[in-house]
């Protein structure tokens, strides 16, 4: 199995601190540890570059109120370019309400040892679009009928 370095380590727990403590005022703090061409994707978007992730970040704090990561665990593959990030997210979105959502996120790096890929994965079936009004209502019907 193979190791990460030391550096990759750190940029990986820096990562997931500015996850775990972002802040309207702290969301440029991620641009250090990000590569110019980080490609960024979660189940609402895909997108290549730093602007498109400060973006995104940005929006976050225009769409829902009170965001919060907590950041589960940080494992690493026998490939030393990927860590996982095990995490919960929090918040309360309009017509929702408090929304929890849990998920693991790819993180990459490449030989500048910058995250050069951030892709999330959860269920946004089930934990978002399940929960709005009359979309919800018709996924639980499509769920319902193709479960045993």
């Amino acid at each position: 199995m193979s190791v990460p370095s030391e550096k990759r380590l750190g940029v990986a727990r820096a990562y997931a601190q500015y996850f775990e403590t972002l802040s309207p005022e702290t969301t440029q703090d991620a641009q250090g540890l990000i590569a110019d061409d980080i490609h960024f994707i979660d189940p609402f978007n895909d997108v290549r570059g730093r602007e498109n992730f400060q973006r995104i970040v940005d929006k976050m704090f225009e769409d829902v109120k009170e965001p919060r990561f907590d950041i589960l665990d940080l494992a690493w593959s026998d490939d030393p370019d990927l860590c996982l990030m095990r995490w919960d997210f929090s918040c309360t979105v309009a017509y929702i309400g408090d929304w929890k959502v849990r998920g693991v996120s790819e993180i990459r790096f490449n030989g500048a040892d910058k995250i050069c890929a951030h892709f999330d994965y959860w269920d946004a079936s089930r934990h978002f679009y399940d929960r709005l009004p009359l979309v919800g209502w018709m996924i639980r019907k499509i769920r319902q009928k193709a479960s045993i």
